[in-house]
């Protein structure tokens, strides 16, 4: 039998058995197949690479702020099995209590959490890539990778940085599922929320809004996508036998402090939320938070608020255009901005709740832009890119002049001129080609930005100077005030005695010293208590320790004192101070 082949028109190659088995001899032709890395890929992982290094280098140098080893502190009384009172229990706090029974009780284990959160925050930005954008997504992933404010937290023992994972999980988790409801994709969006109200106040606003969205998705909006996924969701046993599975395990997480306390029935991460809203106000300046994000992550600020506006002018005009993920990032962003608001008992760590849908809304918005900009008639404007940043490099170099107090007049004006012909330039250009001129800001903005970030990064990471988005910080003559007490311990023998005010202060840094916070002074050979005390039968010993510093600016908007504290970490105002005294045993 013969088959015949059809080659060209008019003509036959008719095969032959030889031929059939000449051609099943012949070698295959194979095509190699290499492995190819996209850009992007390269990029991300670049990303998540400097965000590793800015969380966990030299992770363990730095000292405790006092905020931080007092959770640190009711860690390691948990891991020995007595639960102080302040204990909270949420998830950052008892599983480093669990790493300190496992491994002991270090800095660096006791910000290790944080720190892994905080780099698994910006890989998984990578998920968020068909909501916000393949650009989009990146610059939203760069600004929390070198945002200040997330690398001080992701360096703390504090449990902001592990409520932020626990939130963009959530977020990336509940859009997959939308478009794709499947059981893979549902589980992480069930442990998310579970996990949300047993993590920190971040967490759990994200699922709060999450509720939200999806009841006013399908009943106001009628969003088909939330309907079908609620279908899916009922109809398939996996998933909600799943889910009452989770979230009776996290009630008794919760309830048990994961197995460490049965003291309270509530949910430290719900907890720690409402506790935000306390009363008695506390005592810090109205501007507190905003004067953070201006010292800290203004460029977050700046694009995420216009991102804001960009998508909220498109729900308002063309409300069909808007997309749920862009209508979720402005009922995000409006119920952390009340929040913010409405809180009583501020600290900057709060502001990661603001943060994330505002890096989120500015990697929507360079989407958009780059999408839309005329790069021909941008090109066309480099020349006035170039002048316009080298008028701000020159102002910024002469306000540096001027904050160190040695600019004269000239200088002055200079300055003055500077600011002045590079907001003309701004306006010239835009009144002549605003297609092109936009692009051309932006990269100007963008390239201004980056030199912010990543000089106060930097010097948030690894400089140790002064930061006011902390409150009092631990100093080096804590840990000399411990080999002191050591010392005195062994040559007094006795009981030695400190203030029960100060085991906030000093309890991490005493915690494997003989001493006992509070109680009774009659048979101490040694006090540790303020320098103005006077315990009886006591005398104060010469040297004052001071053991923990902090500040916080008197003139928050005062721009030449704030540039100098950009560039050298400085306190420009008096600085709070804890001192104590060592008093021994006279009779």
């Amino acid at each position: 039998m013969q088959d015949s082949v059809q080659d060209a028109p008019g003509r036959d190659i008719r095969s032959t058995a030889a031929a059939t088995v000449v051609h099943a001899e012949a070698p295959k032709a194979e095509v190699a197949r290499g492995l190819t890395v996209s850009v992007e890929a390269l990029f991300w992982a670049g990303l998540v690479t400097a965000s590793g290094a800015l969380r966990l280098v030299h992770i363990g140098s730095p000292p405790l702020t006092v905020d931080e080893g007092q959770r640190a502190f009711d860690a390691t009384r948990v891991a020995g099995g007595d639960v102080p009172q302040t204990w909270r229990g949420d998830l950052a706090e008892a599983v480093t209590s669990y790493l300190f029974r496992v491994f002991g009780e270090t800095e660096l284990l006791a910000r290790l959490l944080p720190a892994l959160a905080g780099v698994a925050l910006v890989g998984l930005l990578w998920l968020a890539r068909p909501y916000v954008g393949r650009i989009g997504a990146l610059v939203a992933g760069a600004l929390l990778a070198f945002s200040p404010l997330f690398v001080l937290y992701s360096r703390s023992v504090m449990a902001f940085s592990l409520g932020s994972f626990v939130a963009i999980l959530i977020v990336v988790s509940l859009f997959g599922y939308l478009q794709n409801p499947r059981s893979a994709i549902a589980f992480p969006l069930i442990v998310g929320l579970a996990l949300a109200a047993l993590t920190d106040a971040v967490a759990t606003l994200v699922a709060l809004a999450v509720v939200v969205f999806v009841v006013f998705e399908g009943v106001f909006f009628s969003n088909a996508e939330v309907r079908q996924a609620w279908r899916a969701f009922r109809r398939s046993p996996l998933q909600w036998v799943t889910a009452l599975i989770v979230l009776a395990a996290a009630i008794q997480f919760g309830i048990t402090r994961f197995g460490t306390s049965l003291e309270r029935l509530d949910l430290p991460g719900l907890k720690l939320f409402w506790e935000m809203f306390d009363t008695p106000r506390d005592s810090r300046p109205p501007e507190y938070h905003f004067a953070l994000l201006l010292a800290y992550d203004w460029p977050v600020l700046l694009g995420g608020t216009a991102g804001f506006v960009f998508v909220a002018m498109r729900f308002l005009r063309q409300r069909r255009e808007s997309t749920a993920f862009q209508r979720f990032l402005l009922l995000w962003t409006v119920a952390a901005s009340l929040v913010l608001a409405l809180t009583t008992r501020r600290e900057a760590g709060q502001l990661l709740i603001l943060l994330l849908p505002l890096a989120l809304l500015t990697g929507r918005f360079a989407e958009e832009l780059t999408g839309r900009a005329d790069w021909a008639a941008a090109g066309r404007l480099w020349l006035a890119g170039v002048a316009i940043a080298a008028a701000a490099g020159a102002a910024a170099v002469l306000m540096t002049e001027w904050s160190s107090g040695s600019a004269d007049g000239a200088e002055r004006l200079t300055l003055i001129a500077s600011v002045a012909i590079g907001l003309a330039l701004v306006v010239i250009v835009l009144a002549r080609a605003r297609a092109g001129a936009i692009p051309v800001l932006a990269v100007v903005v963008a390239l201004g930005a980056t030199v912010f970030v990543v000089h106060s990064t930097l010097g948030v990471a690894f400089s140790n100077g002064a930061e006011f988005a902390v409150d009092l910080r631990l100093t080096p003559r804590a840990a000399q005030l411990r080999a002191t007490v050591d010392k005195l311990a062994r040559e007094r023998g006795g009981t030695i005695v400190v203030d029960a005010d100060l085991s906030d202060e000093l309890g991490w840094t005493l915690r494997d010293s003989p001493v006992v916070f509070g109680g009774p002074t009659d048979r101490a050979s040694a006090v540790v208590s303020r320098p103005d005390a006077n315990p009886a039968g006591f005398v104060a010993r010469d040297e004052v320790w001071r053991v923990a510093d902090g500040w916080y600016p008197g003139e928050v908007l005062a721009p030449r004192r704030l540039w100098r504290w950009l560039l050298y970490r400085e306190p420009y105002s008096d600085v709070s101070a804890v001192d104590v005294r060592i008093f021994v045993r006279t009779i």
